[in-house]
C-alpha cells in the first residue's frame, strides 16, 4: 500500500530484506542467508547456512510453475507488483507446491522411526504417494535434488543417511525419482527446522520479480 508505483525488483528486494526480521531474526549484518536463518536457528552453523544459501538460488526459479503463473496471470491485468507476489504466495501454500517439503519431513520423522522399509510399505499399502518422489517435468531425477543434497549432506551425515536408504527403498519399488521436495524436507529435517519453514515462498520471490517484467511485455489480460 506504502509502494504501489515499485518496480518489480524493488517490490522483491522489499519484501526479502524485511522477511528474515518478520521472521523474528535480530541479526542485521551478514549475507541474506546468514539473516534468514537465523530467524529459524538462533546460532546456525556454516554448514546450514550454506545449505539454505543454496536452496534459495535453487529453488528461485522453475519456469511457469503453479504459483508462478498466478503471478503473472495477476500481472496480465496490471496490477502492483506486491499484488502480484500475493497470488503467488496465495498459491505456493498448498500441499502439491510449496508445502509439498514439510509431507517429506514429517514422513522422515516417521522413517526415523518405524524404520523406511516399514514406512514406505505402509504408504503404499494405503495407497498414497510416498513424498518427495516423481516430477510432472521430470522423468529422471529432478536435476535440483543432486546439488541440494550435496550442500545438505555436511549438515548431518547420519540423518541424510536415513535420505539415501529410502531413495534405495523407493526405488526398488516405484519408477518415481526423487524430486527437490525431498531435498528440501531433507534439510529441515536435518537442520532441526520447523517442516513448513517457508524456505521455498521466500526463494521463489526473486524469480516472480522477472516474470512479472516478463508479463509487462506481453498484451494485457492475457
Amino acid at each position: 500500500a506504502l509502494h504501489r508505483d515499485d518496480a518489480a525488483s524493488t517490490a522483491a528486494r522489499r519484501l526479502l530484506l524485511v522477511a528474515p526480521a518478520l521472521y523474528g531474526s535480530r541479526r542485521r549484518t551478514g549475507g541474506f542467508a546468514l539473516r534468514l536463518a537465523s530467524a529459524w536457528n538462533n546460532q546456525p552453523s556454516p554448514n546450514l547456512v550454506t545449505a539454505i544459501d543454496t536452496a534459495l538460488a535453487l529453488l528461485a526459479d522453475h519456469e511457469l510453475a503453479t504459483s508462478t503463473l498466478a503471478v503473472r496471470v495477476a500481472a496480465s491485468t496490471r496490477t502492483s507488483p506486491y499484488a502480484a507476489f500475493a497470488a503467488g504466495l496465495a498459491s505456493i501454500e498448498g500441499v502439491f507446491h510449496g508445502s509439498a517439503s514439510a509431507s517429506v519431513h514429517r514422513f522422515l520423522d516417521l522413517c526415523a522411526e518405524r524404520g523406511a522399509t516399514a514406512a514406505i510399505a505402509d504408504t503404499r499399502a494405503a495407497r498414497q504417494p510416498v513424498p518427495g518422489f516423481g516430477h510432472k517435468v521430470y522423468r529422471g531425477v529432478d536435476p535440483r535434488f543432486g546439488p541440494l543434497m550435496d550442500a545438505i549432506r555436511p549438515i548431518d551425515r547420519d540423518a541424510l543417511a536415513l535420505v539415501d536408504t529410502i531413495v534405495e527403498e523407493v526405488g526398488r519399488a516405484l519408477p518415481h525419482q526423487p524430486n527437490v521436495d525431498l531435498a528440501l524436507g531433507a534439510l529441515t529435517w536435518a537442520g532441526g527446522l520447523h517442516p513448513d519453514t517457508p524456505l521455498f515462498a521466500v526463494a521463489r520471490i526473486a524469480g516472480w520479480a522477472a516474470h512479472y517484467d516478463e508479463e509487462l511485455q506481453e498484451a494485457p489480460l492475457r
